[in-house]
């Protein structure tokens, strides 16, 4: 079984770079051949939209037919509203199977979950009635939630809906929220508050002042989550902005809750190590507006301190003295605790030292103090990890080049060719750019043939895509080959170590390292088709199985329609050319 090993914080690069190389083009007429790829895509989202009733399974239905409907409502509200309207009755079908007593039931509520997450957000940035209206007409069976999962919680899917309808109609956020605040306080219920705020600052004044009285009535000691939302409130949410009066009681009232515990972090109370950390990051604010109040507070913290145990009062003073501190004091609190502390406070210092523009100053410390061994040899890769993206931000490619040349993983190597490659590229210097890109291919052809190299792969083949789209093609074409000898010998042992098929299809949110590569191969052709539309399309032909195939032609649809706009000239796109109706 392959698995594939993420780089998250590369990918996540890349993928920037490649965003704001996108968005830099300017909006312009469309070209005769760019009206006529635009034609294509829209007869290959018709086919799409055409070929979704043949699935069977729902979830899949689900997805597909959201982000068609969603693409078709600047060209056709009628036939795009009718497709959320389905949509309202394939979810209620879906919600009423499910049985609260079976356990098929209870693991399938966070996939509908996330999918009516997904369907409000698509439907209110068009039209928040009606998405209001389609998140109450798909209500889950009376207790049913999504397990272990607050974030998609009946009440927060509502305010997650109302956040977004306060960039529209901030009254009607209002109000909603006030009927959210009826129900308690809520971490999203403060998020909504700047929602509101971005819009209608009065409205949120108000808002706050309401959340601030109901704060009053509430269990800050013993609810752990009150706490944070409350907390949350006082740093965020502060004059003039809010309101003085309610902004000094909700300082009391923290003020209040902190004191009238004992200070004693081995009680066993989450919420006091909590107040622990809070009250020397607000004592500002303990400062302006409950003056009376300052004493108690730091007797309190240095009594808590003192009852911490040593790892726990080292990492609180670490992040102190981090932020408040010298390089110096942070180097003088190895003398303070022991030994077994020590690495953690020489990592700080050279990551200090590092982001002050001193990196000699971070090798020296780490040279010096850290015993030769795998931590320090890690504490330098990562600190040339450092020096190279500084020097890939600031355009610095000679520098950028040593800092590379000091790592010795291949794969980590690999990584960082492709990051630079793609600044390159978006500085328009292809011919550097290209020679790095040959050089990471050699080094892909020393690796193992594992999930790392099918992961490096497909990284290689989204670089080339704006840099050479035939080699894009060629790296793409064998993986999918690899895919679909993978995904059939999946199916066969599906349910026996992973499940990978769902009522007999495919899963879009398979959350295992192969349904991760599939996914990425979609990402790809979409990426691909604003280069290459032919290239893609041929290529999601090679897809074996129906539905994935399906999934890949609507990433490359959506990329075509936004090609040459960075998205932000869909309306334009769409408006362009009609689709058949059924």
């Amino acid at each position: 079984m392959i698995r594939l090993r993420s780089h998250i914080s590369i990918l996540c690069l890349l993928l920037v770079f490649s965003t704001f190389a996108f968005s830099q083009q300017l909006i312009k007429p469309a070209s005769e051949k760019e009206q006529e790829a635009e034609r294509q895509a829209f007869e290959m989202l018709d086919s799409i939209a055409e070929s979704i009733p043949g699935l069977l399974s729902s979830d899949n239905r689900i997805h597909l037919t959201a982000a068609v409907a969603e693409m078709l409502w600047s060209k056709d509200e009628k036939r795009a509203r009718s497709l959320f309207e389905s949509l309202t009755k394939e979810v209620s079908t879906v919600m009423a199977s499910l049985d609260p007593t079976e356990q098929r039931s209870l693991n399938a509520i966070g996939v509908i979950q996330q999918h009516r997450r997904e369907i409000v957000e698509r439907i209110a940035r068009r039209d928040p009635e009606m998405s209001l209206a389609f998140l109450r007409g798909t209500r889950p069976p009376a207790g049913m939630t999504s397990q272990n999962n607050d974030y998609l919680s009946e009440a927060n899917l509502e305010l997650y809906l109302v956040g977004l309808i306060a960039q529209k109609d901030p009254e009607q956020a209002l109000q909603m929220a006030r009927a959210s605040l009826r129900r308690g306080v809520t971490y999203s219920l403060v998020s909504v508050l700047f929602n509101i705020a971005s819009k209608n600052p009065d409205a949120a004044r108000t808002l706050h002042v309401e959340i601030v009285d109901k704060l009053k009535s509430a269990d800050l000691i013993n609810n752990n989550d009150l706490a944070n939302s409350a907390w949350n409130l006082l740093g965020a949410f502060q004059p003039p902005q809010a309101n003085e009066d309610a902004h000094r009681s909700l300082v009391e009232l923290l003020a209040s809750a902190v004191l009238s515990v004992k200070p004693n972090v081995h009680s066993g109370n989450s919420v006091i190590h909590n107040f622990s950390n809070q009250v020397p990051a607000q004592m500002a604010q303990f400062q302006k507006y409950a003056p009376a109040r300052v004493n108690a507070l730091k007797q309190w913290s240095q009594q808590t301190k003192r009852t911490m145990d040593p790892g726990s009062r080292m990492y609180q003073e670490l992040n102190e003295v981090t932020q408040k501190g010298t390089l110096e004091d942070i180097l003088a609190l190895a003398g303070k605790y022991g030994p077994e502390h020590h690495l953690q406070i020489y990592q700080q210092a050279a990551n200090k030292a590092s982001s002050s523009g001193d990196p000699n100053r971070a090798r020296q410390i780490i040279m010096e103090f850290v015993p030769d061994g795998p931590q320090r040899r890690q504490m330098l890769e990562q600190l040339d990890n450092q020096l190279f993206w500084s020097s890939v931000t600031e355009n610095k490619v000679a520098e950028a080049r040593q800092a590379l040349d000091r790592i010795k993983s291949v794969e980590q190597r690999f990584q960082l060719l492709l990051g630079l490659a793609t600044n390159l590229i978006n500085r328009g210097e292809k011919k550097q750019a290209t020679s790095l890109l040959s050089e990471a291919t050699a080094l892909l052809d020393t690796m193992p043939g594992n999930s790392s190299k099918v992961t490096a792969q497909l990284q290689l083949a989204q670089c080339y895509s704006s840099l050479d789209s035939q080699q894009s093609v060629a790296i793409l074409q064998s993986v999918i080959a690899l895919a679909n000898q993978l995904v059939a010998a999946a199916a066969v042992l599906d349910g026996f170590e992973n499940s990978y098929l769902k009522e007999g299809e495919w899963m879009k949110r398979g959350y295992t390292n192969l349904g991760s590569m599939v996914n990425n191969i979609q990402q790809n052709l979409g990426t691909l088709a604003r280069v290459d539309a032919e290239g893609a399309r041929s290529l999601s032909n090679q897809l074996e199985r129906p539905e994935i195939r399906l999934m890949a032609q609507l990433e490359i649809v959506r990329s075509m329609l936004s090609r040459g706009s960075g998205g932000s000239n869909f309306s334009r796109i769409v408006n362009s050319y009609p689709l058949r109706r059924h």
